[in-house]
């Protein structure tokens, strides 16, 4: 099922959906009143773009997953997609604050850098503008642990009640101070406080950890590209940290899995780490000439590196897989990504947080969440992208993911050790 231009009217339901149904949990701590008004202010958003929601999409509290509430509809001819998304994250009320918001992001590099960082951004502001939440950013004016000290500390005497920072460059730091601001909450993505010596220590109370299962997305990137046709695979990682080996590695089991499966004895893969976050010379010559040695598609992965991948795979005219974020509107090169719903996680550490009365609840507090298909966030996208894949359909894909979600295909998340695999993998 392709579904083409359709699908940016299908996204903005979605997400005014998952507005509605995430956030049902402020109620929990006398927050009623401002979700009746954060719904209210949600629909206003969208009928000042002259968006009509169908009687049967309109927005009302439900746990059923999104995807069981929702059909495909035809997106009227005269909205934009980025009318839509604008209307969605229009901060009509002035909750972004140049100093000063409740909310504070600290990005580590450009905020709005198209994937990573930009994801925790979205997640931070659909909650902010939702619940009538202010929220600022401030960022880090160095690289050095002290500089990234200073930013949190920049954020604490401005008022921050709750931080959110990601990556390992934070770790030490949210370590540092964890102690010193107990009246403060972290919000630490895809890192676990470190002491000096980089040693993994718990977490304090007033500090709440999200990891997530890459691992999950790359297998079923790994295993849908088999099934598509492709018998000649590669895997350029970025730097060689624990959420880029989980992609890879992932990435690795669904191919062995799906050639099993298919009874298939020629299918190879090239592995291989950058070493950097960055676009370079060296990856694009290197995705060059393992396309011009017949590899077919290749799964880039790690900050920016996908730029180098992108300009072989056009040159080429071969295939790529995206990570973190749906890369599908790059480029008709890419095939499909392995995303993991950064902003979807935000949203619920920080519905916990504010349900609970401006902490964290007790299941939150001082651990380490993994987030993965259980939790709707790790996957391929389906809804609002372009479905590239000829030969699978979008049932294949949700028969999958099913069975990962519940158990029933169970995927390492080992970084240690490379996984065992009978396809023949160059590394």
């Amino acid at each position: 099922m392709k579904t083409g231009n359709k699908t940016p009217f299908v996204f903005i339901i979605s997400v005014c959906l998952v507005l509605a149904s995430i956030l049902t949990g402020c109620g929990q701590a006398g927050q009623q009143p401002v979700m009746e008004q954060s719904r209210k202010e949600t629909k206003e958003a969208v009928e000042a773009e002259r968006i009509i929601l169908p009687e049967y999409l309109e927005v009302e509290e439900t746990k059923v997953p999104i995807q069981e509430q929702m059909q495909i509809v035809e997106e009227p001819e005269e909205t934009d997609w980025h009318d839509m998304m604008a209307a969605l994250l229009s901060d009509m009320y002035g909750d972004y604050k140049e100093e000063g918001g409740e909310i504070v992001f600290i990005p580590d590099g450009m905020l709005i850098d198209g994937i990573y960082n930009e994801s925790i951004y979205d997640g931070i502001r659909m909650y902010a503008l939702a619940a009538g939440v202010s929220f600022s950013y401030y960022e880090v004016e160095g690289d050095t642990l002290e500089d990234y000290q200073k930013a949190l500390v920049h954020a604490v005497d401005n008022q921050a009640r709750v931080i959110v920072c990601a990556g390992e460059n934070f770790q030490k730091a949210v370590f540092a101070l964890q102690d010193a601001y107990p009246q403060v909450s972290f919000l630490l993505i895809d890192g676990v406080p470190e002491d000096i010596s980089g040693e993994t220590k718990n977490p304090a109370d007033n500090v709440h950890c999200v990891t997530f299962r890459e691992e999950q997305a790359g297998y079923l990137a790994g295993y849908m590209a088999v099934m598509e046709g492709y018998r000649q695979l590669g895997f350029i990682g970025g730097v060689e940290t624990a959420p880029v080996i989980r992609y890879g590695y992932g990435y690795l089991q669904g191919i062995d899995d799906a050639a099993d499966q298919m009874a298939l004895a020629d299918v190879s893969v090239k592995y291989w780490y950058a070493g950097t976050y960055e676009p370079g010379q060296e990856i694009q010559e290197t995705a060059l000439a393992w396309y011009e040695d017949g590899t077919e598609v290749i799964f880039a992965c790690g900050g920016r590196i996908y730029e180098s991948v992108l300009e072989a795979a056009e040159d080429q005219d071969r295939m790529m897989i995206g990570a973190d974020m749906d890369q599908c509107r790059e480029s008709e090169c890419v095939l499909t990504s392995a995303v993991k719903d950064i902003a979807n996680a935000v949203v619920i550490s920080l519905d916990d947080y504010y349900a609970s009365g401006g902490r964290w609840s007790e299941s939150f507090a001082g651990q380490v969440q993994r987030c993965g298909a259980k939790e709707n966030c790790t996957g391929l996208p389906v809804l609002n992208t372009e479905w590239r894949f000829e030969n699978v359909t979008t049932d294949d894909y949700y028969k999958l993911y099913h069975q990962v979600r519940r158990g029933e295909i169970e995927v390492s998340d080992t970084v240690e050790e490379r996984p065992l695999v009978s396809v023949t993998v160059e590394y």
